[in-house]
């Protein structure tokens, strides 16, 4: 009795011990191709293997695959990649296929499981064009290593056109936009209190980066109280922005330089205007981010160095923004996202 027992522990340590020792994460199986050529699937494999590798997986390509199991394999099925994923000494292996409906590309992935054979992630995502083929495997990429669908990976620089043409959604960085709020005068602005401010905006974005182009004016709410006499005309100012994340939520930090003209009205004693330069820094939070519309929240400290007779600056204040931003409809391609 103790000497089978002792034959099947041996058997096990024989037969699962590879899976335990020096595995590697995933294999990559051939892709099977419907109504595309056979280069393309193995294209979009190798950019599988390689993205894989990016996000620190030890990944066997699938001539890999076929080298340690000494054959070409073909398999789209579990079971059967289970079996080549334990002849290869893998701990998960990947297989699926693309295929073609038309104009559009649909790459379908499952991962199994060597030791169970069971499936633990699947997905799939569509490219309308093969150009957008890339964009779909790196998604696919980080869906598989954070566990997630592939709707939830979604980010600035990786909406294919297939989601793009859902209602709002686009691949844009040239935006337009409104914002309103207060200025908190801090020092200068001839000790006035609270302003007020509506103002329009451009943004050029890039994945990180936001290049804007700004301007606004901000008013007393009470120009019958003499400590409130301020008005303060900014155009152009010009920031640049750092996304602080790619995805629907991004805050973000930056700040810029512009031009203004100050007013400062008395009504019992008079009323000048100077201009100088203007600086800003601060960040806010962009909502909504790959999609037309925008919402953003946006905080700055401002510096205002216009000199006025008696109440010399600089003028110090935080303003404070909420701003809508949103993708006008061009002809052409002015707005379209290419350069993502």
């Amino acid at each position: 009795m103790q000497s089978n027992r002792t034959k099947w522990l041996i058997l096990c340590l024989v037969c699962f011990t590879p899976l335990f020792t020096d595995a590697a994460q995933y294999g990559v199986l051939h892709l099977k191709p419907v109504g595309v050529a056979y280069p393309t699937t193995e294209a979009v494999a190798s950019i599988l293997v390689s993205e894989l590798i990016n996000h620190g997986h030890t990944v066997l390509s699938p001539d890999a695959m076929d080298a340690a199991i000494g054959d070409v394999l073909e398999c789209y099925e579990n079971e059967c990649a289970a079996e080549a994923g334990f002849r290869a000494n893998v701990e998960h292996v990947i297989y699926g296929s693309i295929s073609r409906l038309g104009d559009k590309h649909i790459v379908q992935l499952s991962i199994v499981s060597v030791l169970t054979k069971e499936i633990v992630w699947a997905g799939s995502l569509a490219a309308k064009t093969a150009e957008d083929l890339d964009i779909v495997v790196k998604r696919l990429a980080i869906s598989i290593s954070e566990g997630k669908s592939a709707e939830e990976t979604i980010e600035v620089g990786m909406v294919t056109e297939e989601e793009g043409k859902r209602p709002v959604r686009r691949r844009v960085f040239h935006t337009f936009g409104i914002n309103a709020g207060m200025l908190q005068p801090v020092a200068g602005y001839g000790g006035s209190r609270t302003l007020y401010h509506f103002g329009l905006l451009y943004w050029y974005e890039t994945p990180r980066f936001v290049a804007e182009i700004s301007g606004y004016a901000a008013f007393p709410g009470d120009y019958s109280d003499p400590a409130d006499g301020a008005i303060e005309t900014v155009f152009p100012e010009f920031s640049l922005l750092y996304m602080l994340s790619k995805k629907e939520i991004s805050p973000y930090v930056g700040g810029g330089i512009g031009f203004g003209w100050l007013t400062i009205d008395d009504p019992f004693l008079y009323s000048e205007t100077a201009y100088g330069v203007t600086l800003n820094a601060g960040g806010g939070i962009v909502f909504l981010r790959t999609y037309d519309i925008r919402l953003i929240l946006d905080a700055r400290y401002r510096v205002n160095f216009a000199n006025i007779s008696g109440i010399n600056g600089p003028h110090h204040g935080f303003k404070f923004s909420i701003g809508f931003t949103y993708r006008p409809k061009f002809s052409g391609c002015f707005g379209c996202g290419i350069a993502y």
